[in-house]
């Protein structure tokens, strides 16, 4: 079996999330740095929309030269999806949104840890 058909499933979509969920947690400090600015608007995007486009392969561009670079899904997903309220950030809404953030990222890193530890399982032959 080739080794990139071994890493093709769920590693690189764990990855992904990952890096978007980065993004968000970025995005989400800059809106509570920014509580007291005025005019300042909520920003925000949605981690489900950015993931199915990713999923979806949506920002691949056929490269029609090797020196061309590839776009990154994740942040043409983000570049499209992204939204601004017309409304100033609250604190505790911003707030929740970064806790939930935090364990979500929490959790898809417990996830490919397991990936990982079973793939290590497998390649010390089933423990012998």
């Amino acid at each position: 079996m080739p080794i990139n058909k071994l890493f093709s499933g769920s590693l690189p979509l764990l990855e992904q999330a990952l890096n978007v969920r980065m993004e968000k947690q970025g995005l989400i400090q800059s809106n509570i740095a920014n509580l007291e600015t005025p005019g300042y608007s909520v920003q925000d995007f949605s981690f489900e929309d950015v993931m199915k486009s990713v999923r979806n392969n949506a920002g691949q561009v056929a490269r029609t030269h090797t020196k061309h670079m590839a776009l990154d899904p994740v942040e043409v997903g983000r570049a499209r999806d992204f939204s601004s309220e017309n409304r100033p950030p609250d604190l505790d809404e911003e707030m929740m949104k970064l806790s939930e953030n935090q364990l979500m990222y929490e959790v898809t890193t417990r996830l490919m840890t397991k990936k990982l530890e079973g793939l290590k399982y497998a390649i010390d032959e089933g423990g012998k």
